[in-house]
């Protein structure tokens, strides 16, 4: 019987690899973790957004990279953010998001995704567990305010007030219109094209009746309703 090929030994090496792999590859990743994040109001500026991530690295792991991106409610990615243990071993951190008004508002995604290494250049994918948040427009406050004028004239003033970072502020550019009560229905005054200035729309009528206000609800901000007031 001739005697058996030996192998080289590179062949040898390579095949010990593939079995310690093998062996010692957990079932799981080696880096598992989370992220977390608040909801978000649009302003009329932009603003920056924290997102989270806390990350549980085993202890066989030698290099490991995080990636962060995030999707809107239509399901377009961001540019993602990495991170990585060769540059910043800390396996928790924050990265910033921005958001400058015009963004849809809805639901969005934080995805995260990496890769470690046990030996070198063997990259295992990971992946963590997907956290939502909401993106809203910032809410608006509308009051209603009468003035007799005398002859039958009334001066209404609209305030509009919008969401902002340090509460609500007089809000400018904003659509108001008004509306009459007629016969149990709202029906929207005609012929009056209102918007504020420092957070104020002013109308004169001369038509008796229950008005209220109606800012509109647009770009970044909510619609919003005045309490009727009688004319």
């Amino acid at each position: 019987m001739p005697p058996l090929p030996r192998l080289s030994a590179a062949l040898v090496a390579a095949a010990a690899v593939a079995g310690w792999l093998a062996v010692a590859s957990p079932a799981s990743a080696d880096v598992t973790g989370s992220t977390a994040t608040d909801d978000v109001v649009l302003y009329d500026h932009c603003q920056t957004h924290d997102i989270t991530y806390d990350l549980r690295v085993g202890l066989g792991t030698s290099l490991w990279r995080l990636e962060i991106q995030v999707a809107d409610p239509h399901g377009f990615l961001s540019q993602g953010t990495g991170v990585n243990s060769a540059a910043d071993p800390a396996t928790s951190g924050t990265i910033q998001f921005s958001f400058c008004g015009s963004e849809p508002t809805g639901t969005y995604t934080v995805r995260a995704t990496g890769f470690y290494e046990i030996i070198p250049a063997v990259q295992i994918p990971f992946t963590l567990p997907e956290t939502t948040f909401e993106v809203r427009p910032a809410a608006t406050r509308t009051t209603l305010a009468q003035r007799e004028l005398g002859q039958g004239r009334h001066r209404l003033t609209a305030h509009v007030r919008e969401q902002g970072d340090h509460g609500y502020e007089r809000a400018d550019g904003i659509p108001v219109s008004l509306q009459r009560r007629v016969h149990g229905q709202w029906q929207r005054v005609r012929g009056l094209t209102l918007t504020t200035v420092h957070g104020a729309a002013v109308a004169t009528l001369s038509t008796p009746g229950t008005y209220r206000a109606v800012a509109a609800a647009g770009g970044n901000h909510a619609a919003s309703v005045s309490a009727p007031v009688k004319v």
